[in-house]
């Protein structure tokens, strides 16, 4: 469900600043400033907390943008007479801050770059002592739950956990401290080592990961722009991803409605697997008030029984869960779907002379024992994540009441590191 809804943090940094020059600077700017840094999709939030050692500075910052707060981690800080420069990453984004201490006011500049071209500029204004605005969703934005309960009672990995590596390195939709937060969250407190990765797949990159999640990769920062749709991977970057799992490596790839079915086919068809590149919607298994949040029960025959939906105990087993929106996915003869979508089912494009094709006997969960290793596809993203969207909040994924969308991706893990058999 991501029509209409807010794009990638890092992509929201399009708009261009010219700030007043710079009047006596304070004595010292140790302390905490805060106040406001603007993007393309609005107003959010900086702090910014700087202290001295000597002649050393040292800096600590916390983000609000796009419904998210964020402490991404201070780099090459300089302080210069009235000027200061810094920068930072957030997922595969470097951000290169300059600002000029006015008086009591610093104001300045952050400018957005992806593997090295420039894809925006934000601008900000603090004061010293001063407040962020509070957190909240933009306008039809979707945000991570911030009250999400993403405690695990009983950890799979007591300790030495799985090595996962999350990729953040393919303009990803979904970041493990962004939309994805709660599901990085919950998997760390089930005992598996999280890791954002910054770089292109290769043999060395995977080496030493047990399994690879991503999320909602796309070929451009906007997904807007029509080249989102491009393959979000190299055939190099894929082939490499394939003969790791070949080896022994387990994949999580999650792909959502257009263009995120286009821009990760090519990865995809590495195993087999056929993506509608669409959107898909069910009327007839669907939640009240969208056809297009596809309800899978045990009962309609819809969640197939299979280890991911069993679980180790009757407390893990899974009856209900729901996908919001998405696309469909047609597996290899030797695959399982355990998310099949029924025979109402459809793919679709928007607008009001969008072509209907039927969706029946395909899904939008397919688990696959692929060498040594296995994959799990996975056509929906808000199913694992735990959100919520609007002015009114609305709740969808696993913080949506009645469903057990939580333990599905309990089970995933499980099943993906070889706790279920």
């Amino acid at each position: 469900m991501i029509k209409k809804l807010s794009c990638h943090l890092s992509l929201a940094l399009m708009l261009t600043l010219s700030f007043t020059a710079p009047a006596q600077m304070r004595s010292d700017p140790s302390g905490t400033w805060g106040g406001t840094i603007v993007t393309a999709e609005g107003t959010g939030g900086l702090e910014l907390t700087l202290s001295r050692t000597g002649t050393e500075w040292r800096a600590t910052m916390r983000l609000r943008l796009s419904g998210q707060e964020l402490t991404p981690a201070v780099e090459a800080l300089q302080i210069d007479t009235d000027q200061i420069t810094f920068t930072t990453k957030i997922g595969g984004t470097l951000l290169k801050f300059t600002g000029h201490f006015a008086g009591d006011t610093l104001k300045g500049t952050a400018d957005a770059y992806k593997n090295d071209a420039k894809v925006g500029t934000a601008t900000f204004d603090l004061k010293p002592g001063g407040t962020m605005p509070a957190l909240g969703p933009q306008t039809g934005g979707q945000m991570a739950d911030p009250n999400f309960d993403a405690k695990v009672d009983h950890p799979a990995y007591k300790k030495n956990g799985p090595k996962v590596l999350f990729d953040e390195a393919h303009f990803n939709f979904h970041t493990a401290t962004g939309r994805y937060k709660p599901f990085a969250d919950l998997i760390s407190n089930d005992g598996y080592q999280v890791v954002s990765n910054q770089q292109k797949f290769s043999a060395d990159v995977l080496k030493g990961y047990r399994m690879l999640v991503i999320s909602n990769a796309l070929g451009a920062a906007l997904m807007s722009d029509t080249s989102a749709a491009n393959p979000a991977f190299t055939e190099a970057e894929s082939d490499a991803v394939r003969d790791w799992v070949r080896q022994g490596g387990s994949l999580l790839l999650i792909a959502d409605h257009a263009p995120m079915g286009a821009a990760n086919q090519i990865l995809a068809a590495r195993f087999q697997v056929d993506m509608s590149k669409m959107y898909t919607a069910d009327p007839q298994n669907s939640d009240a008030g969208s056809s297009s949040f596809i309800v899978y029960t045990r009962a309609s025959g819809t969640l197939a029984d299979h280890p991911i939906t069993r679980g180790r105990s009757q407390s893990e087993r899974v009856n209900k869960v729901i996908a919001f929106t998405g696309q469909s996915l047609k597996g290899p003869a030797d695959s399982f779907a355990f998310m099949k979508l029924g025979d109402t089912a459809i793919d679709t494009m928007p607008g009001p002379n969008a072509n209907r094709i039927s969706a029946a006997g395909r899904a939008q969960g397919i688990a696959i024992n692929f060498g040594k290793g296995r994959v799990i596809v996975l056509g929906e993203a808000g199913m694992l994540s735990a959100q919520i969207v609007g002015a009114q909040q609305m709740k969808f994924g696993m913080n949506r009441p009645g469903i057990d969308n939580r333990q599905l991706a309990l089970n995933i893990m499980h099943w993906l590191s070889g706790k279920l058999k």
